[in-house]
């Protein structure tokens, strides 16, 4: 199914150029009134419009309204493309979205997706119209806390660790701001004001019970719920000596324990760069989605770690699975999260294991400071399209070239041997093109190579000829 743009916000007032970017349609000259599409999957989805001083005289509010269908002179035709289509809303599960544009304001107001509900014909003014009845979906119906992705740069990581990650000591100071009298250790973190109008509007939304997942250098490190919100550039500057950072907010039931970035856009529908670029609420909507789905945002966000006992149980069935005919794609259904959370990390140690913390392009083997690799286990073809955790389905790569492999600058032939993309023209070309041929770094288990069933599939969604 069709889902908004991610960037897409109740309220939010566009012009046709910025609706036509959003959606990735366009609608020539003007704006009608009903408008069917197909995204790029071929998913059906419906954009409505309704101008308060229009031909049609639309009078909309929240909850439920009318819509008069399409066609300004003589009968209106149930079998014409707007109306029709508007039928098959009634029954059919494909979303509709709307916007309405006031008199007195400018721009394209989104209010959401409707359902249509029922129509009738009505006499007006000499012929018959086709009045719809329509009704707002209200996302508090069904999702009653909100969802951030806040990015963590590397100036302010140290202060996070100190502030969030190990809870703030109050103790040190003397005197407090009222909002943290009588407090001695808290999780705290904040952000700074903006003219931007849709973080002004992520932070005016945050309140307590909605959830957060902080992200740092390309991934989802850690998460919490949101206890409190408060305004105090006096917080700011005594935590942070940072006045600025003044909208602020305390994290209860805080982990490490939250999905990746693959995982996240999968569940949230984005399409995209995996990218948090900003202080960002995910629109009501995806949560709500989210929700009716899955159950609660609790149960795929911060769902239970899986034990010790439990990863090498998934590690075992993972290693048997090698001895039969690999399948191209996972049944997710047969997981709960706990379950596939633990499947997803056994993948991780077994594609480390069988590389020896190795990239399979460059052969670097780099350890943190605390000793923790730095290789990652990179799905040929990735989870986002139903990709299996098999470990024939799974190739070491570092930071660097994970990162190219997943965009398409490298492949593998089925020997074994790197293959660049042609893009002369592009910024990094040279320094692949000098890979190309090359043979990978493969573990000392021939069955545990890529395999070719994967290693097609990459082929074919990146251009590479066999």
């Amino acid at each position: 199914m069709h889902t908004p743009p991610q960037d897409l916000e109740l309220g939010d007032r566009l012009t046709q150029e910025e609706i036509e970017q959003a959606f990735d349609t366009g609608f020539g000259y003007r704006i009608s009134g009903i408008n069917p599409r197909r995204d790029h999957n071929n998913n059906r989805y419906l954009l409505i419009f309704a101008n308060e001083d229009g031909p049609y005289s639309d009078s909309v509010r929240q909850g439920q309204f009318e819509y008069i269908g399409e066609g300004l002179r003589g009968d209106q035709n149930e079998d014409s493309p707007g109306n029709s289509v508007l039928i098959d809303a009634i029954l059919a599960d494909f979303p509709v979205y709307f916007f309405y544009k006031r008199q007195d304001r400018t721009g394209w107001e989104y209010q959401g997706e409707i359902d249509v509900q029922s129509y009738r014909r009505e006499e007006q003014g000499g012929r018959e119209v086709l009045i719809f009845t329509m009704q707002h979906r209200d996302p508090s119906d069904a999702e009653d806390c909100g969802l951030y992705l806040i990015p963590v740069n590397d100036e302010w990581r140290d202060r996070f660790r100190n502030s969030v990650e190990e809870p703030h000591d109050l103790r040190q100071y003397g005197e407090l701001p009222s909002q943290l009298e009588g407090i001695a250790r808290l999780r705290m973190w904040g952000t700074t004001e903006t003219d931007a109008q849709k973080k002004r509007s992520a932070i005016d939304k945050m309140e307590p019970d909605d959830y957060v997942l902080f992200y740092y250098q390309g991934r989802f490190f850690c998460g919490g719920i949101v206890s409190r919100t408060f305004e105090n550039a006096d917080v700011g500057k005594l935590l942070w000596n940072n006045p600025e950072s003044r909208h602020l907010f305390t994290i209860d039931e805080f982990t490490y324990n939250v999905p990746g970035v693959d995982r996240v856009w999968t569940l949230l529908g984005y399409d995209g760069r995996q990218v948090v670029q900003g202080f960002t609420r995910v629109a009501d909507e995806r949560a709500v989605s989210v929700r009716q789905e899955h159950g609660s945002l609790a149960s795929v966000l911060f769902a239970s770690e899986p034990t010790i006992s439990e990863v090498e149980d998934q590690k075992s069935k993972l290693k048997k699975a090698v001895e039969q005919a690999p399948e191209l794609t996972e049944d997710e259904t047969q997981y709960v999260e706990t379950r596939r959370r633990a499947r997803d990390r056994a993948f991780t140690e077994l594609i480390r294991e069988a590389y020896d913390n190795t990239c399979a392009v460059c052969g670097c083997q780099r350890e943190s400071p605390s000793g923790n690799p730095e290789v990652e286990a990179a799905h040929i073809y990735p989870v986002s399209e139903g990709g299996r955790n098999d470990v024939r389905n799974g190739i070491a790569l570092c930071k660097f070239h994970h990162w190219a492999f997943d965009t398409g600058w490298l492949s593998v032939t089925d020997s074994h041997e790197i293959m660049v993309t042609e893009a002369p023209d592009k910024n990094g070309h040279y320094e692949f093109k000098q890979l190309e041929g090359q043979s990978l770094h493969l573990p000392d288990d021939a069955e545990l190579y890529p395999h070719l069933l994967f290693l097609e599939q990459h082929w074919a969604i990146h251009g590479f000829e066999r």
